[in-house]
C-alpha cells in the first residue's frame, strides 16, 4: 500500500464506490421498510431498529471494501485479488448497478408513500381513530332534527372519555350534513381518522328506531352494524351500549371509570336534553357566529330553559358558566355580573358531580377568562386533563395559557393535539397558526391554512387569514387584497373593516376608507389579535390623521375616549383599554397623561406576568412615544419588542399608518429590514 497516498489507494480498493452503493441502497431499504412495515402493524420501535443497524452498518461496509474484493471466483482478500491475472479481476461495475437500481426504488417508493400516505400513514393510536357523523332524522315531525343531533352528539361523547380512541370533536364533524352523498374515503382522509361511524333516528311517540354502522373509511368496508328498537327513555342506555360496541370493535381498552362515566345518564329530561344540545352547538363554535353576543345569549336562554326542567342537569351548568365567561373575556358584556353567573353555574355543577371533569375544566376556564387567575386555572386542568383526553376545548384552554405563560412549545403542542382532534374548528387551527404568527414563523402559519383548506373548509375568513399571514411576514398585500374582493360582504366579528380601511388608506383613497367605515352597521371592529374590540372612532381618527385633517382626528379622537371611559367604568383597570386609551390620549396631544397610562397599563400586565397581553400594551406605550414625538424611545422599545414573541412583525412596520412617524428614520428602517423574510 502507497501510505503517502491513503486516498488513492481508498479509490483503488473501491471503498468510494462502496460507500456510495451502500448510501443508495440502505436509503432504499429504509423507505421500503417505513412504507411496507406499518401496514401489518410491526411497532415503530422495531422499525427504528432495523434503520439504526442499518446505519451503523455503514463503518463495517467499508471495512469490508478495505480488505476484501469481490472476484469471478468469489471474495478474495484484497492481496489476494492484486496477484490475480488482469483477465480475471472484477470488473467493478456492480456498484454501479446497485446504484442505479437503490435509486430506482428510493424514488418508487417515495412516491408511493406520498400516493397512499392518506390512507395508510397512520401511528398505531391513530388506527384507533373514529368520526362520528350526524345522524340523519327520519321522524316525521322535523323538529325531531335536534333530537338526532343529541344522539349523536351523546355517542360522541361517550367515546371521546376512551383514552385509548382519538375521537374528532363535534365542529368539525357537525360540516358533514345528512342528506347529502358522503364519500368515506375522502372524509376520512381529511378527518385523519381510519373509522367512519354514521347512522339515523326515527322517534315516534315514546319509541325510537336507531340505526348505526361502522365503516373502514380507508376500505371503504361494513365492520359493524346495529338497530335498536327501544322506548325513548332507554335513549341514554342506547347510547351507552353503542359507544362500547365501537369499543370493543376498535380493540380499544376502557378503565373501569371510563365505563362508568359512559353508562351516566346526563339528565332525566328529553326536552332539557335537546335544549342542552343546541346550547352546547353554540358555545363549541361561538368563534363560527357573525354576532357572538347574540349567539351566547341565545345560548345562555336554551341552558337556563334545561336547567329549569332539570335543576340536577350539571353538564348544563357547566355550559352555562362557560358561556358567561366567554361573554366577558371577550368584552361582550363586561359586567361583573357575567362574573357572579358564571361562579354561581360552576359551584351548582361542583356540588352535583365533585369529581366532573368536565365542571374542573368548566372551573379552569373560569380562573382563566373572569379572573386571569392563570396558576388556579392549570390546577384545575390538572385535575380535568385525565377524563377529557379528547377535548378540543381543554387542550385550546391548555394551549391559551401556556401561550400566556411564554411556554411555546406546550402552547404548539396543545393548540396541534386540538387540530388534530377538531381539524375543522376555526379556534384550533386560529390558534395554532397565530401562535406561528406570534413567533414570527410565518410560512407555518401558512401552512395550517393550506392544511385547513385541504380538510375541504372552504369559509372564506381561512383565506383571510392565510392571506394575512403572508402580509405579515412578507410585507405583501397580493392575496390580502385579492380575498377581500373576492368577498365584499365578508365580515367576521368586525375583523374584515379594519382591513379594508387600512388597504384604501395605503392608497392614498381616504375617501373609500371614511365610505368602508360608514357602511358598516358596527360600532366596533376587531384588530390584529382579534380578541379587543376598538370604537368606529378609532378608525375614523386614524383615517383623518393619515389625510392630514387635525381637527377631524382630535373630533374622532375625543368621540373614542368617551367610549373607551365608559369601559373602564364597567370594567376598571382593563390593561388593554388603558393601553388604548393611552394612544388616544397621545392622539389628543396629552403626552404625559398617555404615558402614565400606558405605563400603568403595563404595571397591570407585565410581560413576566402574561407575555401575550403584555406584549401587546408594550406596544402602546411604544406607540404613544411615537406619536408623541419620542422617536429614541420609541425604537428602544421596538427592539425589546423584538426579542419576544408578539404582533410587532415586518408587515405592520412597513405598511401600518400606527407607525407612520417613525418611516424614513434609518434606525427605524433598519429595524424594519432585519425583519424581512430571507
Amino acid at each position: 500500500m502507497n501510505r503517502g497516498n491513503i486516498f488513492a489507494e481508498l479509490k483503488r480498493r473501491n471503498v468510494y464506490k462502496v460507500a456510495v452503493a451502500y448510501i443508495v441502497a440502505g436509503w432504499a431499504l429504509a423507505q421500503g421498510i417505513a412504507q411496507v412495515l406499518p401496514v401489518f402493524e410491526i411497532p415503530n420501535s422495531a422499525i427504528r431498529l432495523i434503520v439504526f443497524l442499518i446505519i451503523i452498518g455503514f463503518p463495517f461496509a467499508l471495512i469490508f471494501a478495505w480488505a476484501f474484493e469481490i472476484t469471478p471466483e468469489g471474495v478474495k482478500r484484497t492481496a489476494e485479488a492484486d496477484a490475480m491475472p488482469r483477465s480475471t479481476r472484477p470488473l467493478n461495475r456492480t456498484w454501479i448497478y446497485v446504484v442505479v437500481v437503490g435509486a430506482a426504488i428510493s424514488v418508487a417508493l417515495f412516491f408511493l408513500g406520498r400516493y397512499t400516505a392518506g390512507n395508510r400513514a397512520m401511528s398505531p393510536n391513530d388506527r384507533k381513530s373514529i368520526a362520528v357523523l350526524p345522524f340523519a332524522s327520519l321522524s316525521e315531525n322535523k323538529n325531531d332534527a335536534y333530537f338526532a343531533e343529541g344522539v349523536q352528539d351523546q355517542i360522541l361523547t361517550n367515546l371521546a372519555k376512551v383514552s385509548e380512541l382519538k375521537v374528532i370533536s363535534h365542529t368539525s364533524v357537525r360540516q358533514y350534513k345528512t342528506g347529502a352523498e358522503r364519500n368515506m374515503r375522502e372524509i376520512g382522509r381529511q378527518l385523519g381518522v381510519a373509522y367512519i361511524m354514521e347512522g339515523s333516528v326515527r322517534r315516534a311517540r315514546d319509541r325510537l328506531r336507531i340505526n348505526a354502522e361502522l365503516i373502514d373509511a380507508r376500505t371503504d368496508a361494513h365492520v359493524w352494524a346495529e338497530t335498536y328498537d327501544r322506548t325513548a327513555a332507554d335513549l341514554f342506555a342506547i347510547q351507552s351500549e353503542l359507544a362500547q360496541s365501537i369499543v370493543t370493535q376498535l380493540k380499544a381498552r376502557l378503565s373501569p371509570r371510563q365505563k362508568a362515566e359512559i353508562e351516566e345518564r346526563p339528565t332525566q329530561d328529553l326536552d332539557a336534553f335537546e335544549l342542552y344540545v343546541q346550547a352546547k352547538a353554540i358555545v363549541d363554535s361561538y368563534i363560527n357566529a357573525t354576532d357572538v353576543r347574540a349567539a351566547l345569549l341565545q345560548a345562555l336562554k336554551s341552558l337556563d330553559e334545561a336547567i329549569q326542567r332539570d335543576p340536577n342537569f350539571a353538564s348544563a351548568y357547566c355550559y352555562a358558566a362557560r358561556a358567561n365567561s366567554l361573554l366577558f373575556f371577550f368584552d361582550l358584556d363586561p359586567n361583573p355580573d357575567r362574573i357572579s353567573l358564571a361562579e354561581a353555574a360552576l359551584n351548582n355543577a361542583l356540588r352535583l358531580r365533585p369529581d366532573s371533569a368536565e365542571a374542573h375544566f368548566a372551573r379552569g376556564d373560569y380562573y382563566f377568562r373572569c379572573l386571569r387567575d392563570y396558576d388556579r386555572a392549570q390546577e384545575e386542568l390538572a385535575i380535568a386533563r385525565p377524563g377529557l383526553p379528547n377535548s378540543t376545548p381543554f387542550f385550546i384552554l391548555s394551549g391559551y395559557i401556556n401561550r400566556r405563560h411564554n411556554h411555546f412549545g406546550e402552547a404548539e403542542r396543545d393548540f396541534s393535539t386540538a387540530f388534530a382532534l377538531d381539524p375543522r374548528n376555526p379556534n384550533a387551527y386560529n390558534l395554532l397558526a397565530d401562535t406561528y404568527v406570534l413567533e414570527r414563523r410565518f410560512p407555518e402559519a401558512v401552512h395550517v391554512y393550506d392544511n385547513v383548506l385541504a380538510a375541504g373548509e372552504q369559509t372564506p375568513i381561512v383565506g383571510f387569514r392565510r392571506a394575512s399571514s403572508i402580509l405579515w411576514g412578507s410585507g405583501d398585500t397580493g392575496p390580502f387584497r385579492d380575498i377581500l374582493t373576492k368577498f365584499p360582504d365578508m365580515e367576521f366579528a368586525g375583523g374584515q373593516t379594519p382591513a379594508r380601511v387600512w388597504m384604501a388608506m395605503l392608497d392614498g383613497n381616504y375617501a373609500e376608507a371614511e365610505r368602508v367605515l360608514i357602511a358598516s352597521p358596527r360600532q366596533d371592529f376587531q384588530d390584529i389579535d382579534f380578541s379587543f374590540y376598538f370604537p368606529k372612532s378609532w378608525y375614523r381618527a386614524m383615517v383623518a390623521r393619515a389625510k392630514g385633517d387635525s381637527a377631524g382626528a382630535m373630533a374622532a379622537f375625543r368621540e373614542c375616549r368617551e367610549i373607551l371611559a365608559q369601559r373602564l367604568i364597567v370594567k376598571p383597570e382593563h390593561a388593554r383599554t388603558i393601553a388604548v386609551l393611552a394612544q388616544v390620549d397621545a392622539g389628543l396631544g396629552q403626552k404625559d397623561l398617555a404615558i402614565r397610562e400606558a405605563q400603568h397599563a403595563i404595571d397591570l400586565i407585565p410581560v413576566s406576568k402574561d407575555i401575550y397581553d403584555g406584549a401587546l400594551v408594550l406596544e402602546g406605550l411604544a406607540q404613544v412615544y411615537t406619536w408623541s414625538g419620542d422617536r429614541d424611545r420609541a425604537l428602544e422599545l421596538l427592539q425589546k419588542l423584538l426579542t419576544m414573541p408578539g404582533y410587532t412583525n415586518y408587515g405592520r412596520l412597513k405598511l401600518h399608518p400606527l407607525w407612520s412617524p417613525l418611516r424614513g428614520d434609518p434606525r427605524f428602517e433598519k429595524i424594519v429590514t432585519s425583519l424581512a423574510p430571507k
